[in-house]
């Protein structure tokens, strides 16, 4: 299995985050974990991404267990996340914002940096190739060179995204990326989602709140409630699943 996620348990001072959750993910998948606010859906992600490290249980990729492992130790293994609240630098370009996405991948001297020739040169203009084939795959051309803060907010959400992707991930982690989308909008990010998925094979972990969203896009879905799975499953299972229905939208509904 690409993902393994075995039994995962997170606590804060004895409150539980995460209780027992597990979860495979297929090499190439999109997968979607859903929850109600405060289900356990962002802790998750941050166990997987090192920025927790779990109480208890792990988290394997490609059979390494990296729970625990410092974010900048995942990153090199190719774990990228696009943020649901925007971390961008407002007066930086679009371009100098995904050159961000490229920065682990530097391998340069100081000496090199000073003079900025050799491999340092050399490794710009790579570089710099990498993030211009992002920003086409993301139709960002027109904006390549203005600075993120007098953009909309639609515009800054693929920008984020596309600096994920400079990093060339194997696992991809996508935390609401719809939200505060109008629907045009959501249907272009659910686009490239898919282009992600079909023409560069990137593995996809998705966080979402909009139901028909994740069941118009995801493979297999994984729904948590107070930081346990109540139910995972193909979207047509899961619309009917009793227990996601219940804590979504209360009992007396007969589909989500």
């Amino acid at each position: 299995m690409f993902l393994a996620i075995d039994n995962v348990e997170l606590a804060f001072e004895g409150v539980k985050a995460l209780d027992g959750v597990s979860l495979d993910v297929p090499k190439g998948s999109l997968t979607a974990v859903i929850g109600p606010n405060g289900a356990g859906k962002t802790s998750l992600f941050n166990c997987i991404s090192g920025v927790y490290k779990p109480t208890a249980g792990q988290v394997r990729l490609e059979g390494k267990n990296i729970a625990g492992q410092p974010p900048h130790e995942t990153a090199a293994m190719g774990v990228a996340r696009m943020f649901q609240n925007l971390a961008l630098f407002d007066q930086m370009t679009v371009l100098e914002n995904m050159l961000l996405g490229r920065h682990h991948r530097y391998e340069t001297s100081w000496w090199n940096d000073i003079f900025f020739f050799g491999k340092t040169a050399k490794q710009e203009v790579a570089h710099r190739e990498k993030v211009e084939e992002v920003i086409d795959f993301l139709h960002l051309e027109r904006f390549r060179k203005t600075p993120v803060g007098i953009l909309p907010y639609g515009i800054l959400k693929r920008v984020e995204l596309g600096r994920a992707l400079c990093m060339e991930p194997e696992l991809l982690l996508l935390d609401e990326p719809a939200a505060g989308l109008n629907q045009e909008e959501t249907e272009d990010m659910a686009r490239y989602m898919l282009d992600i998925k079909e023409e560069l094979g990137i593995t996809q972990i998705l966080i979402e709140h909009e139901l028909h969203f994740v069941l118009d896009l995801a493979d297999n879905i994984a729904v948590l409630d107070f930081g346990s799975k109540i139910a995972e499953g193909p979207p047509a299972q899961i619309r009917q699943e009793p227990a996601v229905i219940e804590a979504y939208v209360g009992v007396g509904h007969g589909s989500v």
